[in-house]
């Protein structure tokens, strides 16, 4: 066999995850203590130094990502394959579209190409959270006509994105 060429380096993989029954999810606070159990001894002088810094948002860099907002599928479809079934009823499942890379705090407001507000959707989410689930049903409790509307995001302090969609029969 030819001889192996090139620099090698070990490589850890640490993973945390959520205890779910040490009750309600906490997020980490100062002084908090973290365990790492490992299946490989240290060798002697090895040690490992972990430094954590506080989530924040970069107003400059979320001004600018605002142009990343998008709806999926767009158009949506009215028939879509990928849509999950209602087991309990006949005919297609939940229809629903989904607007993509939101700003932790967010007010989409959807209209009609002719001004009339179809529906208002809030984000209030964790800062790694930037999507919302749309189920294409109006303020007043009605499945929406096809046809193209138009979305108007507002993230306050941040700025504003208008974009369209189309809904196909």
């Amino acid at each position: 066999k030819p001889a192996l060429q090139g620099n090698y380096r070990a490589a850890w993989k640490i993973e945390m995850f959520i205890d779910t029954l040490a009750g309600p999810l906490k997020l980490p606070q100062p002084n908090d203590i973290f365990t790492i159990a490992t299946t490989k001894p240290f060798r002697t002088g090895e040690s490992f130094q972990f430094k954590m810094q506080g989530s924040n948002i970069d107003k400059n860099r979320a001004k600018s990502d605002l142009d990343k907002i998008a709806v999926v599928p767009n158009p949506y479809v009215g028939a879509a394959s990928w849509e999950p079934q209602n087991l309990f009823r006949t005919g297609r499942g939940e229809r629903r579209i989904q607007f993509i890379n939101l700003p932790a705090k967010c007010m989409i407001r959807i209209y009609t190409v002719s001004g009339n507000l179809v529906k208002t959707l809030r984000q209030d989410a964790e800062i790694d959270n930037g999507q919302i689930a749309w189920d294409l049903v109006s303020k007043d409790g009605m499945d929406i006509s096809y046809g193209i509307y138009i979305y108007h995001v507002d993230a306050p302090g941040i700025g504003e994105k208008i974009g369209k969609f189309a809904v196909v029969k």
